[in-house]
């Protein structure tokens, strides 16, 4: 039998007592500063990227005797905003006229003005009926003119896309994105702010053309097209 030491046994107890002091000590450091805590939290979320999204309000607004669009006369922004099997139609497009202008704002952004624009997405969902080929020639971001000797009007903005497939029979998404600044492909920089996208004439265009040796007609159909934009607060 292992003889059994009043001194081992008072100098366990002294150890538990020193190490249970210690880590008393421990908690009470924390739960008596928790402003501590919270600050850390708060700087830790700085710089986080946050988003809003966005549908448009405004169907091809102001164009009517500036532009032809070639949409009917029935669409509307409201044919866009759902994905639910109401669409934004173009007219009949032929070989010879396969092209078509669609402009969407109005978007009703509200991002602080003190953020920084981050990126921004855009997504459309779209198809055609007919036997005519329809390509995209050119889609972008639009913006309000900036210049005070004009009228209000829209203006493209930034970088330039256009999806390289043609038009398909079913219902597709397409993306399209860009940094909220930088360099376009011809050298012109650009920087997204927050008054730019807030604004009313804030939102997205597309353009198409017809194939040539394309034969019969086609309808260009919108089921629906979102923003979304990424910007962080300092």
């Amino acid at each position: 039998m292992k003889h059994f030491s009043p001194s081992s046994f008072i100098r366990g107890i002294g150890c538990l007592f020193i190490l249970v002091f210690f880590e008393n000590c421990k908690k009470d450091y924390h739960s008596a500063n928790p402003s501590l805590e919270r600050q850390a939290s708060n700087s830790a979320a700085t710089g986080l990227n946050l988003s809003q999204t966005g549908r448009a309000t405004l169907f091809n607004y102001n164009l009517e005797g500036s532009l032809v669009t070639n949409y009917s006369k029935n669409s509307k922004a409201s044919n866009v905003a759902l994905d639910d099997g109401v669409y934004a139609s173009t007219i009949k497009l032929t070989p010879r006229n396969g092209y078509s202008l669609l402009v969407l704002e109005g978007f009703n952004f509200k991002i602080p003005s003190d953020a920084t624009i981050k990126n921004i997405f855009v997504k459309a969902r779209r198809f055609k009926t007919g036997t005519c080929t329809i390509y995209e020639t050119n889609a972008s971001l639009v913006m309000k003119r900036e210049r005070q000797d004009l009228p209000d009007w829209w203006v493209q903005y930034g970088a330039r896309w256009a999806d390289l497939n043609y038009f398909p029979l079913v219902e597709t998404e397409v993306n399209y994105s860009q940094k909220g600044s930088g360099t376009t492909t011809n050298g012109q920089p650009f920087n997204w702010t927050p008054a730019r996208i807030n604004d009313p004439y804030f939102g997205v265009m597309f353009q198409t053309a017809s194939e040539a040796k394309s034969t019969g007609f086609a309808v260009i159909n919108y089921d629906l097209v979102e923003i979304k934009v990424e910007y962080s607060l300092p």
